[in-house]
């Protein structure tokens, strides 16, 4: 099955600078060669959203087809808003980025939409805090969880 957090983390450190483009292909084969060996879901639409971004991640690296931010950013939020939330993974200890609840944040000033990491709430990050996204390998935390202000890196949510 594929996992909707694990890709926006990937997708969140190619897009901060953390992840080559040919780190990101590899890892994108790898999870559809595993996927097609485990057969068809029995609900399949959200995870159709995320193999058709596992395949745009799998060709990054072709001459013409190489990413960009702005499509990254996309595929962020197709993933983010693919299904109504992930399930909540229980206490994980960090680092993790603080990130503002996505119904709370103007699109405009937060851009990155992803999914908190503990909740599995959709959550908005601004563009300045990308640079910190590697300190706490792509995981977000929303702010409820996190009890922090955003934008700051914190061990526990």
């Amino acid at each position: 099955m594929v996992d909707a957090a694990e890709i926006q983390q990937r997708l969140l450190r190619k897009l901060a600078g953390g992840l080559s483009a040919e780190e990101l292909s590899g890892w994108a084969r790898e999870v559809i060669a595993r996927d097609a060996a485990e057969g068809p879901a029995i609900f399949a639409s959200d995870e159709e959203i995320l193999r058709d971004v596992l395949k745009r991640c799998a060709i990054g690296t072709e001459p013409g087809f190489e990413l960009g931010g702005e499509e990254i950013r996309r595929m962020l939020r197709r993933v983010a808003y693919s299904a109504p939330g992930l399930e909540p993974r229980g206490r994980r200890e960090g680092p993790f980025l603080v990130a503002m609840r996505a119904r709370m944040a103007p699109a405009r000033a937060f851009p990155i939409v992803a999914n908190c990491a503990r909740c599995g709430a959709a959550v908005r990050a601004s563009e300045k805090s990308l640079p910190k996204v590697l300190r706490s390998r792509g995981a977000l935390a929303c702010v409820w969880c996190a009890r922090a202000l955003p934008g700051t890196v914190v061990e526990r949510a």
